[in-house]
């Protein structure tokens, strides 16, 4: 490896980073001479020392398409080119020249101060005008601008040769003119309106130099061919049409043309995509006419009655009201939305003139005014207040006394004839003795009468029971009679435990 490569290397990598920010080429000047100092670097694998060799190079650029030129380079010199056959290998001082053609990636611009390219290409290397070989050129290099067309030229090389140890490395220092006509030359302008022909977009027709050399005849810097109002002056970012509020939207396409605006040209304060003119709520985002609509359902919020359940503006923002049953009441007003009927969308199923949904005996016909439920009968009630008094547990305990289980045989068949009643069966006792062992013991008497009647087959969910001891005395405590009444199981049939307790 060349021991001057590393530098050459450095030079790459230091151009690369800039070379890569290269612009469009300049078309005005496309032809470009040059000339530079090379040094030249064979180097020795085995560790001799640096040995420079000195060489000029003179060369002309065509510049072809942007970013492309192709140039000729011409390089002759004095180097330190390596034996091949002596060992250990040694240097001689030999004449060498190069014929190149190379692709260059970048720009000679009259503008930038900085230059920069990369290039790349092939040519015939010869030793002593001799033992031609071919060599690969390629690397980075930068023109620094002087003046318009004068530039010093710094560049870094690698050249990759097809014979073993011809492979060597430039750095060239030198000079780059761009050709020009000389500027006191007459330019062409056919239609003779003083701008050149060069320049001129219309060369044919005589214009203006705002317009660059066309017709423009309300004189506004856009070319009539270009203008979509040839004969009112206007802004170039409008075609050519006038623009008073200057927010890029002509006039004739501006809903707000004295308003700078984004949307056809009218302003939106909100950001919400409708213009401040069409927008209910301009001040605050929103999807409806411009204002918040939560459920987005169309309906703004302040007019959506269900803000937040997605509806249509038939039903001021609500869903649809349904009428699931089809009995031509809708489920909002229904009181059975789930099963038709006559009563005001709720069936009679008994046909007692009672609707099921105020019926307690719905199965069961009865009258409208007991619910809907049939009438106890007055020997029944009759029966049940027997039952009151004559149902007797043992002394101070909770076990029936024989003669009251016909008594119970008899309620239960009370129960059996109105299927739609509940029973309540309330334990009370007299003040004899300590009240909390009184309370224990009424509600033990009624539980006993409670498990009876399950027992005979009444549903539990029809039964409840309950105690009071001595709290609810129903005649004098003084006397043995009063006390007597007062130790007993009461027995009511009612149609729900909450209407009586």
């Amino acid at each position: 490896m060349n021991k001057f490569s590393p530098l050459v290397l450095l030079l790459l990598c230091a151009l690369l980073h800039t070379a890569t920010t290269a612009t469009a080429q300049n078309r005005d000047y496309p032809n470009a001479v040059y000339a530079k100092l090379n040094f030249i670097d064979f180097g020795l694998p085995n560790g001799t020392d640096l040995k420079i060799g000195q060489g000029f190079e003179v060369g002309y650029l065509r510049n072809v398409a942007p970013f492309l030129n192709i140039g000729l380079p011409l390089k002759m010199g004095l180097a330190h080119l390596p034996q091949q056959s002596e060992q250990p290998a040694s240097l001689e001082r030999s004449i060498i020249s190069s014929f190149d053609v190379i692709a260059q990636l970048g720009k000679v611009s009259a503008d930038a101060r900085v230059s920069p390219y990369l290039f790349a290409g092939g040519g015939l290397f010869l030793e002593e005008f001799k033992n031609g070989h071919l060599q690969i050129p390629f690397g980075v290099g930068a023109n620094f601008r002087l003046s318009k067309y004068a530039f010093i030229n710094a560049q870094a090389e690698y050249r990759k040769a097809t014979t073993d140890k011809r492979d060597n490395a430039q750095i060239g220092l030198g000079f780059v003119y761009l050709l020009h006509e000389s500027p006191n030359k007459p330019q062409p302008d056919r239609d003779g309106d003083g701008v050149p022909d060069l320049t001129d977009l219309c060369p044919d027709q005589p214009g203006s130099a705002a317009a660059r050399g066309c017709p423009d005849y309300d004189r506004d810097g856009v070319p009539d061919k270009e203008d979509d109002c040839p004969t009112v002056a206007g802004s170039p970012t409008t075609k050519g049409c006038p623009d008073r509020d200057g927010d890029g939207v002509a006039d004739r396409d501006d809903l707000c043309p004295d308003e700078p605006g984004t949307l056809r040209g009218c302003p939106d304060r909100d950001g919400d995509g409708v213009a401040d003119r069409d927008d209910l709520c301009p001040n605050e985002p929103g999807t409806a006419r411009g204002c918040p609509d939560r459920d987005g359902d169309g309906v703004a919020d302040r007019d959506d009655l269900c803000p937040d359940e997605p509806g249509s503006a038939a039903t001021n923002g609500c869903p649809p009201v349904r009428d699931s049953d089809g009995d031509g009441i809708t489920d909002d007003k229904d009181p059975c939305p789930n099963v038709a009927g006559p009563f005001n969308g709720c069936p009679d199923t008994d046909g007692d003139g009672v609707p099921d949904n105020l019926d307690k005996c719905p199965t069961t016909p009865g009258l409208s005014t007991n619910f809907g439920c049939p009438e106890v009968k007055k020997e029944d009630k009759k029966r049940l207040a027997f039952a009151t008094k004559n149902v007797q547990f043992q002394t101070g305990k909770t076990e029936l006394i024989n003669s009251s289980f016909k008594i119970l045989d008899d309620i239960v068949k009370i129960l059996q004839r109105y299927p739609d009643y509940k029973l309540l069966i309330h334990g009370h006792t007299d003040n004899v003795g300590d009240p909390q062992r009184n309370l224990v013991l009424s509600q033990g008497r009624a539980q006993t009468c409670y498990d009876y009647l399950v027992y005979k087959g009444i549903k539990p969910d029809r039964l409840k029971a309950e105690g009071f001891g001595d709290t609810r005395p129903i005649a004098d405590n003084k006397r043995s009679a009063g006390r007597a009444l007062n130790r007993r199981v009461e027995f009511k049939l009612v149609l729900d435990f909450n209407d009586k307790n």
